[in-house]
């Protein structure tokens, strides 16, 4: 009886050291594979101004709520750079105005009470005039392109962000200066063909007095719709009417110069058509032709 409870005392003593020695032998090796890491650094450990603050809680993520604004449309007196451009135009407007002013007043009163000798409408300047001419050619397609953009704009404002605001200007900028480019070229050489070089100079000058009044009213007309914010309803009505007047007092003063006679009328009528309403409207399908393509592709 007394060797069989020394045996089992020993077994359980043995036992006992076997799984106290397999413990610690684990926690050893614990210990040895994964080192215990040290204290670990707090959380943006330099917040500046806000360091210490109860409030400050970087660690919690934010999130948006709401939805996103409607966005602004695009208004040309808003752009600095459309205002730059306007402003250089006005410069060159002022500089040409200081400088053909008396020629003005002669041409003004030539066109409306034109004189019998033709001897004295030869001379003049044509290369300044040309030059001059081509300056307002460029200012007038400024505007032009201000004005399709600004008449367009009601449409485009659906598409904003697509399309280039300056991409739309600068197109329209330069099928403008094609057309007046393209008229003038095919005016010359029609006149040239038909009418001697008397008749030509002073279809010239009528055509130099004409086109200097029609760029400083629509130059001040598109001005004044894009600064002033108006309604694209009355400026286009005005330029309208301004256009309308420039082309009847044109077919005046073509009718007198070419075609005197009450049997030239036929002429006179073929002659217009072919240089100056079939050309307006062909700007006019290729400027609503290129708005829609580029609508479309971009």
């Amino acid at each position: 009886m007394t060797e069989l409870l020394t045996d089992t005392i020993t077994a359980d003593t043995i036992t006992a050291d076997t799984i106290t020695a397999d413990t610690i032998s684990a926690d050893s090796i614990t210990t040895d594979s994964v080192p215990l890491p040290e204290s670990s650094p707090a959380f943006y450990e330099d917040m500046g101004f806000f360091q210490g603050d109860s409030l400050m809680h970087p660690e919690v993520g934010v999130r948006q709520t709401g939805f996103s604004g409607i966005p602004r449309a695009y208004q040309l007196w808003r752009d600095d750079w459309v205002v730059l451009f306007v402003l250089m135009c006005f410069v060159l407007m002022a500089i040409i105005q200081k400088r053909i002013r008396k020629q003005l007043f002669s041409e003004a009163k030539e066109f409306f009470f034109p004189t019998k000798n033709i001897s004295k409408k030869e001379k003049r300047d044509s290369n300044y005039e040309q030059l001059m001419s081509l300056v307002m050619a460029l200012i007038l397609s400024v505007m032009g392109g201000l004005g399709v953009f600004m008449f367009t704009q009601k449409g485009l404002h659906l598409f904003l962000g697509q399309i280039s605001p300056y991409m739309l200007i600068g197109i329209y900028v330069g099928i403008w200066m094609l057309y007046f480019i393209l008229k003038n070229l095919l005016s010359s050489f029609v006149n040239w063909i038909f009418f001697d070089k008397q008749k030509r100079a002073l279809w010239r000058k009528s055509y130099f007095f004409l086109f200097s009044v029609e760029t400083s009213l629509f130059f001040f007309a598109t001005i004044s719709t894009i600064f002033l914010n108006l309604s694209s309803t009355i400026p286009l009505w005005i330029i309208l009417t301004i256009g309308l007047v420039i082309k009847f007092l044109h077919l005046y003063k073509t009718f007198l110069i070419f075609f005197p006679k009450i049997y030239g009328t036929l002429h006179l009528i073929v002659y217009f058509c072919t240089l100056e309403i079939i050309p307006l409207l062909a700007v006019f399908k290729v400027l609503i032709r290129v708005t829609d393509e580029l609508i479309v592709k971009f």
